[in-house]
């Protein structure tokens, strides 16, 4: 198949990839945002790339379970180690950035993360246990959190165990709507994270059982009732008035904000979101070429370094005002940012390439 690379699936690198592009972009002032976030409803990159991140965990590590059960607990471990190890080079980097950008300016940096500035030692350390977690640093402790779930995910899923999976992280999720007023700081110093971990797990969870479907059954998607169908784009259509033309809400005002709530995954937020992906699966699998774009594809294969490298590069780009002082600089600046993740992505495909040349080969 064409958009099958050895083991590699090209359709979900390419999606892959146009998230990290997106996310970028979205944090950054830019025009080019209205393009980027949440264009098509109450939704945004975050939901895509957990969501894409726990299906292609679910298709990857079902294959490693099924061939050997103690090589996926090691696989698993050692992806997270992978992962924790990229989130301290993205701490470190970002705090060498604010530090050394503080000491020639002499002054005080408005936009760098509190702490970093104040208490820089105080910062890593708690950095280090995932306990803080400022603005561009809270999706990889995330990501650490969420692989460390499939040591128990993937057996249960391949014991044939999916509605407990599903209804056990599903009700902690529901547990989390009963606290829509998440606080990323409880305690002085500690932060957490724009993400409530408890409510996004079922994001990632639930992208873990559709990959592991995919994977186990290898089969489309069953069409569903046209009452279902008609149904799911009125989602859709709604989801998108709300973001677009801010229609008025078809609930009680006061479970408005609960609904579209983005740090505890709202209702609405959640089912707007399921609906979209539902639809968009179709076009996926009927029309897998339309969906492989190989410099997205690229990039996506490379996501984890590239996560880790928008982030110092993000937070070291909005310590400065001139970039974005028109909105031609701004333009320019975010295509030099995108530029950079592709620049990160071809580093590390060179020094993979490196490495294995000059590893000793066997007879």
């Amino acid at each position: 198949m064409p958009y099958l690379i050895g083991k590699r699936d090209l359709r979900f690198d390419t999606l892959r990839g146009l998230l990290l592009v997106t996310m970028t972009i979205n944090h950054l002032p830019t025009p080019v945002r209205r393009f980027t976030d949440s264009p098509l409803g109450i939704f945004s990159s975050a939901e895509g790339f957990v969501f894409l991140s726990g299906f292609i965990a679910g298709l990857v590590y079902t294959r490693k379970y099924q061939e050997c059960h103690s090589f996926f607990q090691t696989a698993v471990i050692g992806r997270f180690w992978k992962i924790y190890r990229w989130h301290l080079f993205s701490l470190v980097g970002c705090l060498g950035v604010i530090q050394i950008l503080s000491a020639i300016r002499h002054t005080s940096i408005t936009a760098a993360p509190t702490l970093f500035l104040t208490n820089p030692l105080e910062s890593l350390g708690l950095g280090a246990v995932l306990a803080y977690q400022p603005g561009l640093l809270d999706l990889l402790p995330m990501y650490c959190i969420f692989v460390l779930l499939l040591y128990g995910v993937i057996p249960a899923l391949d014991a044939g165990r999916r509605l407990h999976v599903l209804a056990y992280s599903g009700g902690v999720w529901l547990l989390m709507q009963f606290f829509p007023t998440y606080n990323p700081t409880p305690l002085g110093d500690i932060n957490v994270g724009s993400f409530n971990v408890f409510a996004w797990q079922f994001l990632f969870v639930l992208g873990a059982c559709l990959g592991h479907g995919y994977k186990v059954e290898g089969r489309a998607l069953r069409r569903p009732p046209l009452v279902l169908l008609m149904g799911m784009i009125g989602v859709l259509v709604y989801g998108f008035g709300l973001r677009q033309y801010h229609w008025a809400p078809i609930w009680w005002d006061h479970t408005f904000g609960v609904f579209l709530n983005k740090p505890s995954l709202g209702l609405f937020r959640l089912l707007n979101f399921g609906c979209f992906v539902y639809l968009l699966a179709y076009p996926i699998h009927a029309f897998p070429r339309l969906f492989v774009w190989r410099p997205l594809a690229f990039l996506g294969g490379h996501s984890l370094q590239v996560v880790a490298a928008q982030s110092i590069g993000v937070m070291t780009l909005l310590e400065f005002s001139s970039p974005f002082a028109t909105q031609t600089r701004a333009v320019i600046s975010t295509f030099a940012a995108v530029g950079f993740l592709f620049l990160v992505a071809w580093g590390d495909d060179w020094l993979k390439s490196r490495r294995s040349s000059v590893a000793p080969q066997g007879d």
